[in-house]
């Protein structure tokens, strides 16, 4: 019987590309996702024509957990699923795969605008970032995931991305949040910035080679005991491939954005967190500390970043906001 991957996201950013990568991949799958309406319904089974689709959204208890039940893989890319967790429990007993983000990190000992040495290892720093408190983005969800596993006994994993860009491939969403908000604020004001000095390091990752990190995963967990993964506990995977300065970032932002007549100037203006959060509330947290680490985990599982660089991307992403202005928030999920 073939497995029954069960996606949650198929119309944002990363659930959109993961979908691409295993209907491509595993023409075996039987891959079912969850839609808001009959519209979604209609442009998900077109791009992916044999597959199955359930209208709900993540309070529609009794249709999560019948597909809980039903389901070998569940990839969830929101808040906690307990409804699909507790499905799972009276079912088939699969594994569940949950999105955070390396946000977890958020390291501003050095102040915002300044590098950190501290790199988290998801082997060697395990403890330490599960233990990590409330203050912490994505913190207490993904706490709450791994005790829903435990309390319905059910295998979960966290994948963790760093900074994800390129133009994704999904039926809906194909933009990320961190970089398109940065060239939004940066169009729409006219003129490049970083947060002070803009020297602070996040890593960075390939949309598809996140999502070829899924694909692995699920491999995995389709194996008698869950192959080589690791689960529970021992279930927190990174996912990076490189590391960037946001000044770096926002350099070649900037040359792009003025060679193509969007800004005026390729200048950069060194802003306080003040004036940063003006530009957008979020700009402490998504461009001025540090974001650090190293994803053993999912290499051990034989996964390698393939895809093109950062660097090389930012052109291509850069013109797609130019071209996009003013329909960024309302187009951004996960």
């Amino acid at each position: 019987m073939s497995p029954t991957i069960f996606i949650t996201g198929v119309t944002g950013y990363i659930g959109g590309e993961v979908a691409v990568v295993l209907a491509s991949k595993h023409p075996e799958y039987d891959l079912v996702f969850l839609v808001r309406n009959g519209e979604q319904s209609k442009v998900v089974k077109a791009r992916f024509p044999d597959s199955d689709t359930v209208i709900g959204d993540l309070d529609s208890h009794s249709v999560l957990v019948e597909q809980g039940k039903l389901a070998d893989v569940v990839l969830h890319h929101v808040q906690v699923g307990q409804s699909i967790i507790e499905g799972m429990s009276l079912g088939k007993k699969g594994y569940y795969v949950h999105v955070s983000g390396s946000g977890i990190l958020h390291d501003v000992t050095n102040g915002y605008g300044n590098p950190t040495s501290k790199i988290y290892n998801d082997v060697a720093d395990l403890d330490e970032i599960t233990s990590f408190d409330s203050s912490h983005v994505h913190a207490d969800i993904d706490g709450s995931v791994s005790a829903a596993g435990l309390k319905y006994g059910i295998q979960t994993a966290i994948l963790s991305p760093v900074t994800i860009y390129g133009i994704g491939r999904g039926p809906a969403k194909t933009r990320s949040l961190q970089i398109p908000f940065l060239v939004e604020g940066i169009l729409k004001r006219r003129k490049a910035f970083t947060v002070l000095e803009g020297n602070n390091i996040w890593d960075n990752i390939h949309i598809a080679d996140l999502a070829e990190a899924y694909n692995v995963l699920v491999e995995e967990a389709l194996k008698p005991n869950g192959g080589a993964s690791t689960w529970g506990k021992q279930g927190y995977y990174f996912v990076q491939a490189a590391e960037h300065t946001w000044k770096d970032v926002t350099t070649d932002i900037a040359m792009t954005a003025y060679k193509v007549g969007a800004l005026d100037t390729a200048e950069i203006d060194k802003l306080s967190v003040e004036d940063a959060s003006t530009v957008h509330p979020w700009a402490p947290l998504l461009w001025g500390g540090n974001c650090r680490c190293r994803g053993t985990r999912i290499r051990a599982l034989g996964w390698r970043p393939v895809g093109p660089t950062l660097r090389e991307c930012l052109a291509e992403m850069v013109e797609f906001e130019v071209k996009a202005l003013g329909t960024q928030s309302s187009l951004t999920t996960f």
